[in-house]
């Protein structure tokens, strides 16, 4: 999980006032794309909110997603379990207090680290909070949904812990890591627990990495290739490779260059394929990728944390368990935007699959004290969250809720970002629940400089409403209303207006008005 800065704003209240029924006692927030006006109820909720002694936030990205819409309709995530598996829930108790989790004894825990217990480390060895900050999202968009806080500390208590999930038959998962020691192609100890899982009515939501950027690709010699990274000092650095050519063996040595010049080895993968985690101490640094058995065939190479500049190959570079078959696996677009973020890995998977399959909301602010929380782990969050209200919709219609129900519908309803058809950075596209368009009513009063009144009806929320004139752009207005005086000319005018929510579902009204 990366940090960078976000502040929110307060949303309009004509939608929040509803929401305000599914998460009370919270304050919602939503830094929108365009200003959106505020209501006298909306500031009494604010009061309240603001007397309230825990006081939180709600994640742009619900609003992107079209959960409010969910909300409106009484779909809340209610009689669906979430497993949140991470390696570690640090801060638990203080997100607790602030509002942003439900109290302990509403959710359940279950760890797999002998060690560290819930709290657990990060990949690097460190305390993480990662796993609190996972969790805050999917409550933010599935408040209903009961919360299963599972942890491990290495493979084979992640294997533990799938076996765990499976067993007490948990409808969905969201796990946001992956892991670095290959195979890469779905056929990994990792890939197959989760394909296990999928089998056994697990619908498994994965990151699909950050990797784009740290992702190295080619064919390494019996001598060694050098893949150089630059390391800052303090930085802790780790390795991970991987291959699928049968007979082929590697192993990666992580090199310190000394001060006459020589390469030495601090550190060499190990049978999981990873070299360990080694804090940088200063100096020139690279990594040697090392054929050990087989012909020349590819091998691909991933960073924990160092890219890899112009060497980096981002096509490819989904890790291990985001390749898995049974893995709804998930890439990273800015909340705001449609682009996917770079370091958002992208397929396809070693044995050629498409990956990921869709995308979700990340930058987005879940508690304010960790403001701007991004990554496919925030992504991952917001599409288990998703999947969870899907679920409660579908149980309450009559409609199945086996996973490959659950997996066709989400990837249905995902808003294409521009590329038709699946592909190797945004797979379906933005990952949402509501794909009802806004309904649009248009009022153009008599006379040759009427004012035009428009207004938009949303579950959701709307983004703006867009106003032209016999093909010119008149005004776009943010919100869901416009009053707009046009001067019609003499015949035949047409009047169009077009309305957008968050998630993207837009309608358009067209007019034709004479003046004579």
């Amino acid at each position: 999980m990366t940090v960078t800065a976000s502040y929110p704003v307060t949303v309009t209240m004509s939608y929040a006032a509803r929401v305000a029924l599914r998460h009370p006692g919270r304050l919602l927030t939503c830094r929108c794309m365009n200003r959106l006006l505020m209501s006298m109820a909306g500031l009494a909720l604010l009061g309240a909110a603001a007397a309230s002694p825990a006081v939180a936030v709600v994640s742009q990205g619900t609003f992107r997603m079209g959960a409010d819409a969910a909300w409106a309709r009484g779909i809340d995530g209610s009689a669906t379990q979430v497993a949140v598996l991470d390696p570690g829930f640090g801060g638990l108790d203080a997100s607790i207090a602030a509002g942003e989790l439900p109290p302990r004894g509403a959710m359940q825990e279950k760890s797999f680290d002998a060690v560290h217990g819930i709290e657990g480390r990060d990949n690097l060895g460190a305390p993480t909070q990662h796993g609190t900050r996972m969790a805050e999202i999917v409550h933010d968009v599935a408040p209903g949904a009961r919360l299963v806080l599972v942890n491990y500390a290495d493979i084979d208590g992640f294997l533990q812990a799938v076996e765990w999930i499976a067993a007490n038959g948990i409808p969905v998962v969201s796990h946001s890591n992956s892991i670095l020691g290959g195979p890469f192609d779905g056929t990994g100890p990792l890939a197959r627990a989760v394909d296990s899982a999928a089998a056994r009515g697990v619908l498994w939501v994965n990151s699909a990495g950050n990797f784009a950027e740290r992702h190295w690709r080619g064919v390494p010699s019996p001598t060694g290739t050098e893949v150089p990274v630059a390391p800052a000092p303090g930085q802790t650095i780790a390795f991970g490779v991987g291959w699928n050519a049968p007979g082929v063996q590697a192993v990666l040595a992580v090199q310190r260059q000394q001060a006459d010049g020589a390469w030495v080895d601090v550190a060499r993968s190990d049978s999981t394929r990873r070299t360990p985690p080694i804090t940088v101490d200063g100096g020139a640094w690279r990594v040697l990728v090392i054929r050990t058995a087989g012909g020349d065939a590819p091998v691909n190479l991933f960073s924990r944390t160092v890219g890899f500049g112009a060497l980096a190959v981002p096509d490819g570079s989904v890790a291990t368990p985001g390749d898995a078959a049974g893995a709804l696996s998930v890439g990273a677009v800015p909340w705001q935007g449609t682009d996917p973020e770079r370091y958002s890995s992208r397929g396809p998977t070693q044995d050629g699959r498409s990956k990921p399959d869709l995308v979700g909301p990340t930058y987005v602010t879940a508690n304010p004290l960790f403001p701007g929380t991004a990554g496919t782990s925030a992504s991952t969050a917001h599409v288990a969250g998703a999947v969870a209200l899907i679920r409660h919709e579908r149980l309450a219609s009559g409609q199945p809720v086996d996973v490959p129900s659950l997996r066709a519908d989400i990837v249905r309803r995902a808003r294409d970002l521009g590329v038709r058809g699946p592909d190797a950075a945004t797979g379906a596209g933005m990952a949402r629940v509501d794909v009802q368009a806004p309904r649009i009513t248009v009022a153009v009063p008599r006379g040759p400089r009427p004012r035009v009144r428009v207004m938009a009806f949303d579950a959701g929320t709307m983004a703006a409403v867009e106003l032209r004139l016999n093909g010119r752009l008149m005004r776009t207005a943010p919100g869901p209303q416009m009053r707009q005086r046009i001067w019609l000319r003499k015949g035949r005018n047409r009047v169009e207006v077009r309305a957008r929510d968050l998630a993207g579902n837009q309608s358009v009204v067209r007019r034709v008005v004479v003046r004579r």
